[in-house]
């Protein structure tokens, strides 16, 4: 536990830093190239890392947000570019990279996937809380989201995505205060509600990892400026192992003075109720500092910014070609007598030649008629007219060879930044390369889970962080714990990727309950989201006999008496069987829908369906023929 002076001392360092940073930023140049101050960090360093967390948050937010314009990237001009081009640009942005972070994001996501982990919410000790429980508390009593699950599944893989340094801080809410028989001031009865608050790595103003937090909040306090009163001061929070406690800025804002640090609650957990957001651990001087997993992709997304931004401008520029057209000699004359020779004009006032007022310095006027025209002057008596041959008009346009090199420039980054994060472009294995086969396929699989596994299990790390800490600080020891199952596995491959490992599967040979396998993995991939899809493929692959073999050896072995009629119906028309069924099915009180009968009775339904079908297709004297001769057999 901090005490108060060791709290002040922490909020006075945060307040010097910031002052004399503020002091060596007015007084450095600006460089006239990178419009950055020259001799002074970006930011305060109020803890080691702090740059390194702050840079790199900027990096990755212009990615993951159509509304951050990337000013570290574009405020540069490029060579040759002008500043109407550079303010067209900005004008014009669009996030074109932001395709590739929501690919990424839901990616990860997939681990939420249901079946991939479990939970189980353990009573809490003590009867009284029967009608206030924890699992009851986090799954429903939850700002903004509703639920812990929700807010783990929805808003958790963006903010570590994004902000590997960021914490979520748990904050007691709803603390009520009561008086005690004294007329003092006591902390009620009433459970409190602690809420998973997300802090960007900005706003951590000082930090000691595992030890305590000072975070910059979203309420202001009341200070002057100048004469007035107004409420733009700063409130801190500060959280270690025992009490969150509050420091607001007071006195004249410029001063940068702060109040004592007042208990908003103290909870005694014995750790501090903040965990950082992870990602790969990097250790700056002493402290300890962690890069995002989309880190690695950022170089190549920032060129695609840039080149996009360039082919944007380029496409302004060359879908206004210019006109080139015959023009007259201006002959043009002031009121001096002066004449236009070659765009100018003698100045007999000031001396020296001006710029002709008629032709603007060209030295030619216009030969087109008010209606756009171009007037061409015919052959007469006197005159042999323009006698001109070949186009009177023409339309200029810059090659397209810069366009076409920046989209493949695009193309290319976007699809290396892709591979980067092991993301397939859609359907990848349709066209070539490693993941055609199913070894290369195997490759890029493991290759992902691999990269997959550790985000999976921060993540997953923070979900159990934020419920154990929510039911500590609520329930103290009566709080009963929970226990959290990590996903192991990810449903990640593409239905390309199946269909590369069932056709070389076949081709080489293997068992059939390999390709089942497969085959029942590719059905899976295309109806995930489809329970009466899912649930009718499932009983194909289970009543069909003839599932891996193909056409050509079904007719033959028809044809031979191997295989029954109505093996071959079920085989060809099993979906059109299942729909018959699932229209005639009674519904019953333990099977809703036909889907709700146990899979054999699903399986004897949908084969008794094919052999009615045979005998429908049958003469009635071939059916009677057929029953005898299975009489006398």
């Amino acid at each position: 536990m901090y005490t108060t002076e060791e709290i002040n001392a922490i909020v006075s360092r945060f307040a010097a830093q910031h002052k004399e940073w503020v002091n060596r930023r007015n007084q450095s140049p600006i460089d006239p190239i990178t419009k950055q101050r020259v001799n002074v960090s970006q930011y305060p360093e109020y803890w080691e890392g702090y740059n390194f967390a702050a840079k790199l948050f900027d990096s990755i937010l212009p990615h993951s947000r159509p509304d951050v314009y990337p000013e570290h990237l574009l405020s540069v001009r490029a060579p040759n570019q002008t500043e109407e081009q550079a303010a067209y640009i900005k004008a014009n942005y669009k996030a074109s990279t932001l395709s590739v972070f929501e690919d990424f994001r839901s990616t990860v996501s997939r681990a939420f996937a249901d079946q991939n982990w479990s939970i189980k919410y353990n009573p809490e000790r003590s009867d009284r809380f029967s009608d206030e429980t924890f699992q009851t508390y986090v799954n429903r009593e939850i700002e903004k989201f509703g639920s812990v699950e929700m807010f783990s599944k929805n808003l958790l893989p963006t903010l570590k995505l994004v902000d590997a340094n960021g914490i979520i801080a748990i904050e007691p809410k709803g603390v009520t205060v009561v008086l005690n028989e004294e007329g003092e001031a006591v902390e009620g009865n009433d459970l409190i509600k602690p809420m998973p608050v997300y802090y960007n790595c900005k706003r951590i103003v000082g930090q000691k990892y595992g030890h305590y937090y000072l975070v910059i909040s979203d309420e202001y306090s009341t200070v002057k400026e100048g004469s007035k009163n107004v409420k733009s001061g700063l409130c801190l929070y500060f959280f270690d192992e025992s009490a969150m406690y509050k420091i607001e800025q007071v006195g004249k804002k410029d001063d940068w003075t702060f109040g004592q640090p007042e208990i908003v609650y103290q909870y005694d957990l014995g750790y501090v109720p903040c965990i950082k957001l992870m990602g790969t651990p990097q250790l700056i001087v002493n402290e300890l500092a962690f890069s995002s997993p989309f880190t690695a992709a950022v170089p190549l997304l920032d060129q695609v910014v840039l080149d996009n931004s360039y082919l944007q401008m380029s496409k302004a520029t060359s879908a206004f070609p210019f006109m080139v057209a015959i023009g007259d000699i201006c002959e043009f004359t002031d009121k001096e007598g002066n004449k236009c020779n070659e765009g100018y004009i003698f100045d007999s006032v000031n001396g020296g030649n001006k710029t002709c007022p008629s032709c603007s310095g060209s030295g030619l006027k216009s030969r087109f008629s008010p209606s756009g025209m171009l007037l061409i002057k015919p052959k007469t008596n006197l005159s042999e007219g323009d006698g001109l041959s070949g186009d009177y008009v023409k339309f200029v346009s810059p090659p397209m060879d810069t366009l076409t090199f920046l989209r493949e420039e695009i193309e290319k980054m976007t699809a290396k930044a892709r591979s980067v994060l092991h993301l397939p472009s859609s359907d990848e294995a349709a066209n070539g390369g490693e993941g055609r086969t199913a070894t290369g396929s195997l490759n890029k699989l493991r290759a992902l889970h691999a990269f997959l596994k550790p985000i999976s299990d921060q993540i997953f790390t923070i979900y159990e962080f934020m419920l154990t800490t929510i039911g500590n600080m609520r329930y103290g020891d009566e709080f009963g714990g929970v226990q959290l199952v990590y996903p192991t596995t990810f449903d990640v491959s593409t239905p390309a990727d199946y269909l590369s490992m069932i056709a070389e599967g076949i081709d080489s040979g293997v068992p059939p309950a390999v390709t089942y396998a497969n085959v029942y993995n590719y059905i899976k991939a295309i109806n995930y989201t489809d329970d009466e899809s899912t649930a009718m493929y499932e009983l194909i692959m289970q009543a069909d006999e003839l599932l891996l073999m193909n056409s050509a050896d079904i007719i033959a072995r028809v044809a031979n008496g191997t295989i029954e009629k109505w093996q071959d119906v079920l085989h060809n028309s099993a979906p059109q069987l299942i729909m018959k069924l699932m229209r005639n099915h009674i519904e019953t009180d333990g099977a809703r829908t036909f889907f709700d009968l146990p899979m054999q009775e699903q399986i004897n339904q949908l084969k008794q369906a094919a052999t009615e079908t045979i005998r429908e297709q049958l003469d009635p004297i071939q059916v009677a023929a057929a029953q005898l001769l299975n009489g006398i057999n």
